[in-house]
């Protein structure tokens, strides 16, 4: 069990570094105003959407941008919370994480139930939902790690000893 954690860990770390660039520059394009990005991120995001045929972020229905707003603004800070954690090892995580994988895991079902059976999704609704998979596959697997046990990352790594104090670094 302690390898498959290891590289579950490893790739949850990936994920929360990752998705950093990917929620600033293409994914936040949604709800900030254009004017903002640089160029070649704006040909970004539209070589996505003429490739993958993505019509939610070409569209962009009011349902999607308040789940794009809540990636932004409630997700983004949290990337930076748990890759500090995943790389410190901080069983403090354990909950956030189990929250996190949660809230994102249940925003994809509806975004993948409108890629894969709504009318305007087009011919290459299932590239495009195997692109967005991963986005529900790796918090629902986020979630069974940090649940199944009551400290992920052993008992030494809290940052804290007993009495609430620090321990030496």
């Amino acid at each position: 069990m302690g390898a498959l954690t290891s590289v579950l860990d490893g790739l949850f770390l990936a994920y929360f570094i990752i998705h950093v660039p990917t929620t600033i520059l293409v994914d936040s394009q949604s709800v900030v105003p254009a004017q903002y990005f640089p160029g070649w991120a704006k040909d970004l995001l539209q070589w996505h959407i003429k490739t993958n045929g993505d019509h939610l972020v070409s569209t962009n229905p009011l349902w999607f941008v308040s789940m794009v707003f809540c990636e932004c603004f409630v997700q983004l800070p949290f990337f930076f919370v748990a890759a500090y954690a995943f790389i410190k090892r901080r069983n403090w995580i354990r909950i956030p994480c189990i929250i996190y994988g949660a809230h994102v895991a249940t925003t994809m079902v509806p975004i993948l139930t409108e890629i894969l059976f709504s009318p305007a999704a087009g011919p290459k609704r299932v590239t495009l939902a195997l692109i967005y998979l991963p986005y529900l596959i790796v918090p629902l697997l986020l979630v069974v790690r940090m649940a199944v046990v009551a400290q992920p990352f052993g008992p030494a790594s809290s940052g804290r000893k007993k009495g609430g104090k620090r321990k030496a670094q």
